[in-house]
């Protein structure tokens, strides 16, 4: 009785759609574009204020920019962080000349810093119903704050992959 109960708790974990992509809390992670699988966000620099990007992924190690630490795991609010910075979007506008996202120093009070990393769709979005946005998947095109729209979702939509070093 109890291997059926065993076999059938396996069953229902498995068909609850749990994605094999999950981030747990506290792991470094490249948050692949699904537009071009080659690149990943990162910030144009590793200083505070440095815009938000896409660039190739690197090597995973803690000096790798482009390897962001999900706070809190994905599927819930958390901060996206490197070092002691965090993605934020504290001033930013959706489809204004203030829309290219970047990150600042890590606020845990800041509510623009919180983002859900969604399973599906595979967005990444705020509180206010706005989604991290790639308007041209290539190297060093900046990522911007839009409006999660189902007409804008191939360019709102990530894979974010666990990394080692």
């Amino acid at each position: 009785m109890f291997a059926l109960l065993a076999f059938v708790s396996s069953a229902l974990a498995l068909a609850s759609g749990v994605a094999a992509d999950f981030i747990p809390a506290g792991t470094a992670a490249h948050i692949f574009s699904t537009q071009n699988t080659s690149l990943a966000l990162a910030p144009e620099a590793a200083t505070p204020n440095a815009y938000l990007e896409v660039t190739l992924p690197g090597d995973g190690s803690s000096a790798d920019p482009s390897a962001f630490y999900i706070v809190s795991g994905s599927g819930v609010p958390s901060q996206i962080a490197y070092g002691d910075w965090c993605i934020t979007a504290k001033g930013v506008v959706p489809e204004s000349s203030s829309q290219i996202l970047y990150i600042a120093e890590c606020d845990a009070s800041d509510p623009a810093q919180f983002w859900t990393l969604n399973e599906n769709p595979s967005t990444i979005s705020n509180a206010d119903g706005n989604c991290i946005t790639l308007g041209r998947p290539a190297n060093g095109v900046s990522v911007v704050l839009d409006f999660c729209e189902d007409e804008l979702q191939a360019h709102q939509l990530w894979v974010p992959k666990a990394v080692s070093a």
